[in-house]
Order: C-alpha cells, then structure tokens, then sequence
C-alpha cells in the first residue's frame, strides 16, 4: 500500500516538473516573439516614410505613432534602467533611435510643421519631466503604469487618423506594417486595438475608386465579379466575332496593290507607245504612197 502511495505521488511530482517546464518554454518563447515583433515594429516606419517621399509631404499621414513610439520608448528605457533589465535597454535603445528619425523625417516633409513641431516639444518636455523625478524620487511602481499607459496609447496610435480615413473612405493614410506588428505582439489590449484597426482594411478600399477586399469577395461568391468582366469586354470590342487582321497581313496587301499598280502603269505605257508608232507607220504610208485606183 505504501508502494503504491509513494508511486503515485511520485508520478504526480513528474507530471508538476514537466508542466512547469512546458511553460518556462512557452514563457521564453513568448519572450522570443515579443522581442522579435518590437523590433520588427521599428521597422515599420520605413514604409510609411517611402510613401511620404513619393509624396513629396505627409499630407493625411498621421504622426502621432511616431511621437508615441519616441515617448513610450523613453519611459520604458528609463524603466528598464532603474531595474537593470539589459533586455529591455537593449530593445527600447533601438525603438526611440527609429521613432526618432522617423520624427525628424516627418518633420522635414510636414507642411505646415508648426503643428507636428509643438507636438514634439510637448514631447520632448514630457520626457525631460520623466526623468527629473525619477532622479529626485524614483519609484518603479508609478513609472510602470505609466509606461503601461503609453503602451497601450502605443497600440492605439494609428487610430489617430481615423477621422480621415472615414472622410475619404479609404484606407492609404494607415500604417499596414504597423498595424500588423501590433497585432502579433502579445499584448491583449493591443491584439484588440490591431484587430479593430486591421477590419478597416478589409471593410475599406486601400485607394479611392477602388472596391474593398470585402466588397471584392461578395461579388465573387454571387458572380458580379464575372458579370462586370464580361461587360468590359464587350466594352473594350474583345467579344467581336471577326479579329483583326494582323501587321503582316495588313503589310502583304499594301505590297499586292503596289506591285498591281505598277503592272496597270507599265500596261497602259506600253499601249500608249504601240498606238503612236501605229498612227505614225499609218501617215507615213498615206503620205509617201498614194493610193492606186484600178
């Protein structure tokens, strides 16, 4: 009996170890991902900052995740300074380096930049702020929530434009990549906020005069999208039953009717001179011989 008790207990302390291992792995990988995915968010800002130089300004771009990339950064650098966390100072390095360009080049294709300009004041100052009290009276309790505040805004970012989007029913004023990037973080509130952000793309068109991708897959579940092909071509003509003919055979008619005509041109000269010679052989005979009577 004894056996059988140590037995059990002993297979119920193996089963404890192997779940508890199970999820220190599925805690490292989550870890892995999210590191991976922040930085990979940093790079997002490339997209958008190629579209604003095709552009030549930012016209309906918003700024907003770039002045919230710079501020959270910041908070969560000093945050993983006061605790030593190499992981976190390592990646929140990297983000505000990004988001700082990002700003700079923002600016330098904003027109007018008076507004962009007061926001990164505002910014700068709040930053500047942070780091005055946590150097006269530093406390990890109040700076995590805020950071966890700014994280949250952080994800919510890209609805800045959301006036705009909605004015011109079209969604090229936002940030794919961004929007992507913070729907695979593993963040619930920022998987929610990606998600409502990422359904635009799929109920608006990305261009105006464009159909939606949903709009696009309710033609083709009821045959629209067949019908309004057919109508085109038989708009572009491509429905004829008679094809046109071809260069070649258009350039072998044009050489058939030339070499004609020069034939007809040779055929009339050639009747013209036997005619004169004909009338000439006449009067002579008329003139040198005089007709005999008998």
């Amino acid at each position: 009996m004894r056996t059988d008790i140590s037995i059990y207990f002993f297979v119920i302390r193996l089963f404890v170890i192997s779940i508890s291992k199970m999820l220190e792995v599925v805690l490292q990988v989550l870890s892995i991902s999210a590191i991976t995915t922040t930085i990979a968010l940093f790079f997002c800002g490339i997209p958008i900052c190629m579209q604003i130089r095709r552009q030549g300004a930012v016209g309906d771009i918003s700024g907003v995740p770039f002045l919230m990339g710079v501020l959270g950064g910041s908070f969560w650098l000093r945050y993983g300074l006061l605790k030593m966390d190499y992981t976190m100072i390592i990646v929140n390095v990297v983000g505000v380096s990004f988001m700082a360009f990002y700003c700079v080049f923002f600016l330098v294709y904003s027109l007018p930049k008076k507004t962009f300009t007061f926001q990164l004041i505002l910014v700068v100052s709040m930053i500047s702020g942070m780091v005055v009290w946590m150097a006269v009276k530093p406390n990890l309790d109040y700076l995590g929530i805020i950071c966890m505040t700014f994280n949250i805004m952080n994800f919510g970012a890209p609805l800045a434009g959301l006036g705009v989007v909605l004015k011109n029913r079209e969604v090229s004023t936002l940030p794919l990549p961004m929007c992507v990037a913070n729907f695979l973080i593993p963040n619930g509130i920022g998987m929610f906020l990606a998600i409502v952000q990422l359904s635009l793309f799929v109920v608006l068109p990305i261009r105006e005069n464009e159909k939606s991708p949903l709009e696009k897959l309710a033609n083709w579940f009821t045959g629209r999208s067949k019908l309004e092909k057919k109508e085109k071509d038989l708009e572009g003509g491509e429905c004829s039953t008679t094809p046109p003919p071809s260069p070649q055979k258009v350039a072998n008619s044009i050489d058939d009717n030339d070499a004609e005509s020069e034939i007809n041109e040779r055929f009339e000269k050639l009747m013209a001179e036997s005619s004169t010679s004909d009338s000439r052989r006449g009067s002579g005979d008329f003139m040198g011989r005089p007709p005999s009577y008998k």
